[in-house]
């Protein structure tokens, strides 16, 4: 044999044996592959299992939370005549979470000498990151700065959703309650009995005390006390103008418009309720 067939002999049995093992490597080699998209596909499919048992969580809780802010609404109509009286709402802050936003503006009342201003502090509780709203919704009442009956809601519970900050629930006390409810009453003047308008005036001041957050807690309300303020302003058609700084809001209503007598003098019976909200965990 000559040496050139010697060493084509040689690279012949060395391309045999490399094509051996890359036969016996490829099924090595597949099932690796195979495993590892089986673990993709897997890990994909618990990480969408996670985010969608976790978002029906989220929207869970955040319903949850709707009903406990109308309670707390309902808690502080309660109240709302009863100096020193209180209760509280249960509930859980696992997926959402509550603030007391304070000071973002005030409340301020003229009329014939009078002027009362009162800050506005809101109650927010905010839903999880997958929690969205399309629409905004008063879920009681509403923002109109003057409530024109007795049995209107001075409470505003409302739901919206905030640019590139999230969904939230919040309630806020930012109007006053504007009613006659007497035309040509009489009240003694000091030498007789004179007509009057009776025009009374409802504010609630909402005040912060405790902020102590578990998952599981307690808003609290307390009636701490009734500031009575009266007013004679006489004879003549006046307004009553209403403002709400934050919003940059106005709205008045007159003594003709709530049905009054221009021709007789006007009582104004101005009321303002200090209300206290707290919350504390594990109650």
């Amino acid at each position: 044999m000559t040496i050139r067939e010697k060493r084509e002999r040689k690279m012949n049995m060395i391309a045999k044996t490399c094509i051996g093992c890359r036969r016996a490597i490829s099924p090595v080699i597949a099932a690796l592959i195979l495993a590892s998209v089986l673990c993709i596909i897997v890990f994909a499919a618990s990480n969408l299992a996670n985010d969608i048992v976790s978002a029906q969580v989220e929207d869970a809780q955040f319903e949850q939370a709707k009903y406990v802010m109308v309670s707390l609404d309902k808690l502080i109509k309660r109240i709302i005549h009863e100096p020193k009286s209180s209760g509280y709402v249960k509930t859980s802050f696992w997926k959402v979470t509550p603030y007391f936003e304070r000071n973002v503006g005030n409340l301020t009342l003229e009329a014939p000498n009078l002027e009362i201003t009162i800050p506005i502090n809101i109650v927010k509780i905010k839903g999880g990151p997958r929690v969205s709203i399309s629409v905004e919704e008063n879920l009681v009442g509403n923002e109109s700065l003057i409530v024109r009956d007795a049995v209107g809601s001075l409470g505003n519970v409302k739901v919206y959703q905030l640019s590139g900050s999230g969904a939230y629930i919040s309630l806020d006390y930012a109007r006053l309650r504007c009613i006659n409810t007497g035309r040509n009453i009489s009240y003694y003047n000091g030498t007789g009995y004179e007509p009057y308008n009776t025009i009374e005036i409802t504010l609630v001041k909402i005040e912060f005390r405790d902020f102590m957050v578990s998952e599981q807690a307690s808003f609290i309300a307390k009636n701490i006390e009734i500031t009575p303020i009266q007013r004679d302003v006489g004879k003549g058609n006046f307004a009553i103008i209403v403002k709400r700084t934050d919003l940059n809001k106005t709205e008045s209503i007159t003594l003709v418009d709530l049905g009054g007598d221009p021709n007789h003098r006007t009582l104004i019976n101005a009321a303002i309720i200090t209300i206290e909200v707290s919350i504390l965990g594990g109650i």
